[in-house]
């Protein structure tokens, strides 16, 4: 084959492999409503089989042409080593197939992980020249570009533009915070390359983005973001005020020799405004503002902030027993469970993430991945020092890109990595690695021969692609789709939604836990439904104890979804006593891995009830009260247990505890008083809660109905016709039961 054949190409293959990069890219706007988790799982297959292909075609044209092949350099070995620590940590941890695969919600395993390994390869190796770059980051900041006209549509009420985290906009990555962080990122990228190219059409494109950034970044509410930003902006400030004479002479938009003098006056703005939202939080000013409001809020009294620190410090707990290689990606949830605080109770229940990356990674993978992830951040600072040093790059490119992975890295102190942050982080990753490559002193790679791969090897490896294209894609389409429909099909076509359900969970993929998880919330749902059969309601818990049971072959240790079948289980007891059996194994296994956890304690109490066992349910619900003496729903539960049980004056100052200590008294809560009451015959505090009942749902007539009940029963037999009359006049239904009621009184 003649050298031009081959130079044809391999330019051609450069031209793909370049295309599919900028398709990366666009990542961040991909969601579909198709999928569980839409948000999550079809950003990520999105970038997986873009970047599978990439990196085959990549392959082909690092035979062809060694100048594209991989290089090393301290930044290019530091990458690597985390993902061989990452690697090692998988297969010491306490669970490979979770770490390997992760699930529909995170999307965060080892193989989803190294997709973005492949994507710094390629694009560290591929992109050569200033151009190349400045393409690449023009393409990401039109990207943001776009995904922040979509957040601000949603911000205008545009209604079709739907919300994935409730009032708060989060465009289509459907996470306020996640947004804001993208936001952020894409700004720092276009103030670089504003001050990269100097053209005027330019200039207007990126103050737009920058501009538009920004405001939808302010508009998430996202204390993170905002504090990032700020110290970003200080520290960028810092940088042009403080500028080497070289440096100085770098810096674009010289405005009359002034700059140092405007830098030190937005260096003490920057200062005195944040100050200012603190000094002033009871302003109108800051008040009126959701965003500084919340900003204004950060202490470390603050709820969440508490909570956090909660977390963490169980971290530690989980570190001191696996040190060295951690408990394996995606593992977090389990260290979480086992040393549970039982102060996070109620307002933090079950995290998979310490939401910190940087505790995240020392759980997951060890004293060597967290050295090896540190290592990366503190060797981009320095390439992106020396090769300003070197003039391979001007000081605003050194200081902008500085200040981005410090903003990055102050964000992930309060949050952890997703699809997009770690798309916008490898992408600044593999520009570092480029400019480490081009400080070494030599470069034998570059002095290698081109290599023309005979038949048998490009059908080898497009064999192993394939298969691995396949593998890692295609199944979980399967599951997740088919957990769609399913769930589509329960209120039009109970059995064909059966059909669908088990069909799914017959993929055996990564993603029959989140599938069965739905099919769990249905099965609690028909149980005390009267839309359904006895024996669809037998049939649809079978059905989601199913699925269950094929999550827990991968998750063995996941207290959470044991505990979720113990409770499917529970709730089925109404339907068949036999599921009570069944009930108490799982929820002591659950209890087994998270002993101190509130939740199960109240589901085991709820077991021993209907066993019988009074006096141990009472235990129970008073140590979940001592746990926590401050978690209001222990004294609410405690105390509805306590008057069924006939002690009043425990139930009844347990209840006013609940009260005082912020448990919201609403119309649930009256039933559930009025069942314990009615099931020690206190028809008068029965009657008296009715009335309550009646001022908050004036116009519902089963509670006039349930009034009428009870003054049956306490003998009052006038009043109790009056309020039969008055159910059957607020609804009609009620006109035959009502009428009959009123007969048998005799009146």
């Amino acid at each position: 084959m003649s050298k031009k054949i081959i130079v044809s190409q391999s330019s051609r293959l450069l031209i793909a492999v370049k295309i599919g990069l900028f398709a990366c890219i666009f990542m961040p706007l991909i969601s579909q409503g198709k999928f569980i988790f839409p948000y999550i799982f079809p950003k990520q297959l999105f970038f997986q089989i873009i970047i599978e292909m990439v990196f085959l075609l990549y392959i082909f044209l690092a035979f062809k042409r060694p100048e594209f092949r991989p290089r090393s350099s301290k930044m290019f070995l530091a990458v690597s080593f985390y993902f061989v620590f990452m690697f090692l940590s998988m297969i010491f941890g306490v669970n490979i197939f979770h770490s390997f695969w992760s699930n529909f919600e995170r999307m965060a395993g080892f193989v989803n992980l190294i997709h973005y390994f492949g994507f710094f390869v390629v694009a560290a190796n591929v992109f050569k020249t200033k151009s190349d770059w400045h393409s690449f980051f023009d393409f990401s900041v039109f990207a943001g570009f776009l995904e922040a006209l979509y957040a601000f549509g949603q911000i205008l009420g545009v209604n079709s533009l739907n919300h994935g985290s409730g009032s708060r906009i989060d465009g289509t990555i459907g996470n306020t915070s996640f947004l804001a962080g993208y936001m952020l990122i894409n700004a720092f990228f276009a103030f670089w390359l504003m001050s990269q190219k100097r053209k005027k059409n330019w200039s207007v494109f990126y103050s737009a983005a920058i501009i538009l950034n920004l405001f939808v970044m302010y508009q998430t509410q996202t204390r993170g973001a905002l504090l990032a930003f700020f110290a970003g902006a200080l520290v960028l400030a810092g940088l042009a005020a403080f500028a080497p004479a070289k440096g100085m002479a770098q810096i674009p938009w010289r405005l009359g020799g002034h700059l140092r003098k405007i830098a030190l006056g937005g260096l003490i703005l920057v200062i005195l405004f944040v100050g200012s939202i603190f000094i002033f939080k009871n302003s109108s000013f800051v008040k009126n503002s959701p965003s500084l409001k919340r900003f204004s809020q950060i202490s470390l009294n603050d709820n969440t902030t508490q909570t956090r620190l909660l977390a963490w410090k169980l971290s530690i707990k989980g570190f001191a027993e696996r040190p060295l290689f951690g408990w394996g990606q995606e593992n977090y949830n389990i260290v979480f469970n086992k040393y549970y605080d039982p102060l996070l109770y109620p307002t933090e229940n079950w995290f998979d993430r310490a939401h910190n990356a940087y505790v995240d990674v020392l759980i997951h993978n060890g004293l060597v991945g967290f050295a090896a992830y540190l290592s990366i951040f503190a060797l981009s600072f320095w390439f992106l020092w020396r090769a300003w040093r070197r003039d391979l790059i001007d000081y605003p490119t050194m200081a902008i890109f500085s200040v981005v992975i410090l903003a990055y890295a102050i964000q992930n102190i309060f949050l952890f990595d997703t699809q997009v942050t770690l798309l916008m982080i490898f992408l600044i990753w593999s520009f570092i690695a480029y400019l480490s490559f081009g400080l070494k002193e030599k470069d034998g790679d570059l002095a290698q021969k081109p290599f023309q791969p005979n038949f048998l090897l490009k059908a080898a490896l497009i064999a192993v692609f394939a298969i691995f294209f396949y593998s890692v894609n295609l199944p979980a389409v399967s599951t997740s789709a088919q957990g769609i429909e399913a769930l589509v099909l329960f209120q039009s076509d109970f059995g064909e939604s059966i059909k669908k359900f088990k069909s799914s969970f017959a993929t055996d993929t990564f993603g029959v836990p989140e599938v069965a998880g739905r099919a769990y919330e249905l099965g609690i749902q028909v149980t005390s439904s009267e839309k359904f059969s006895r024996e669809d309601k037998k049939e649809m818990i079978e059905t989601a104890a199913e699925g269950m049971k094929i999550a827990l072959e991968k998750e063995p240790q996941n207290a959470r979804l044991i505990m979720m079948l113990g409770n499917l289980y529970l709730a089925s007891a109404v339907l068949d006593s036999s599921y009570l059996s069944d009930a108490e194994y799982y929820l002591q296994k659950s209890f087994q891995l998270s002993p101190s956890r509130q939740e199960l304690i109240f589901a085991i109490g709820q077991l021993k009830i209907y066993q019988g066992k009074t006096e141990e349910a009472l235990s129970l619900f008073k140590k979940a009260v001592d746990l926590n003496p401050k978690a209001a729903p222990s004294h609410w539960n405690l105390g509805i247990i306590s008057i069924s049980f006939d002690d009043k004056k425990e139930g009844e100052e347990a209840i006013k505890k609940a009260i005082a200590l912020g448990h919201s008294y609403n119309s649930s809560d009256i039933k559930l008083l009025i069942n314990a009451y009615s099931n020690i015959g206190d028809w008068q505090k029965v009657i008296s809660l009715y009335k309550e009942l009646i001022i908050l749902t004036p116009i519902r007539a089963s509670a006039y109905a349930g009034l009428a009940a009870a003054y049956a029963e306490a003998g009052d037999k006038p009043k109790a016709k009056a309020a039969a009359q008055k159910a059957i006049e607020l609804d009609p239904f009620f006109q035959a039961e009502g009428e009959e009621f009123i007969r048998r009184l005799g009146l």
